[in-house]
């Protein structure tokens, strides 16, 4: 299959089929693209990145005393699921940790419903997104930045 058909196969498969159709279609038009142009690069492997996400652990380990939606949200489970290649089932006990860490440590008790975090979990699968850097959540969500940094720093741990 050459450019062209993979191009015409991904207008088919999105404009008429649901979204694993129509992403499997994309990735094998990229394939034929790069392919053609010589210029493909490398995969990921999971687990690449682990050193620049190791605060998220560090949090993990220590839990928050509030934000932890938003963390589970816009990191923990990107990071567990597309940095650490855990799967679905493996990031949500992880994340059932967490929140016990958080209500042991910090008193943050309430509930967060496990549909929740399984709908989480497919969709950051499903999209590939990476987790939020400490540069990002402190320029978009800077009480959850200055959260983080003080469990870091050692301060809320």
């Amino acid at each position: 299959m050459g450019v062209d058909e993979a191009y015409q196969a991904l207008l088919r498969a999105c404009g008429e089929r649901g979204f694993e159709e129509c992403r499997d279609a994309y990735r094998m038009f990229l394939e034929e693209a790069c392919r053609e142009a010589g210029s493909c690069p490398k995969r990921r492997s999971p687990g690449t990145g682990q050193g620049r996400y190791a605060w998220v652990e560090a949090v993990l380990r220590s839990g928050v005393p509030d934000g932890r939606s938003r963390l589970i949200l816009y990191v923990i489970s990107r990071y567990l699921v597309n940095v650490k290649g855990l799967e679905p089932g493996e990031a949500e006990a992880v994340i059932e940790e967490f929140l016990r860490v958080c209500c042991e440590r910090h008193g943050n008790c309430r509930k967060i419903y496990k549909s929740w975090i399984r709908n989480v979990l497919r969709r950051v699968k499903e999209g590939g997104w990476r987790p939020w850097t400490l540069e990002r959540i402190k320029s978009e969500d800077p009480e959850l930045y200055s959260i983080i940094e003080s469990i870091i720093s050692g301060g809320g741990g």
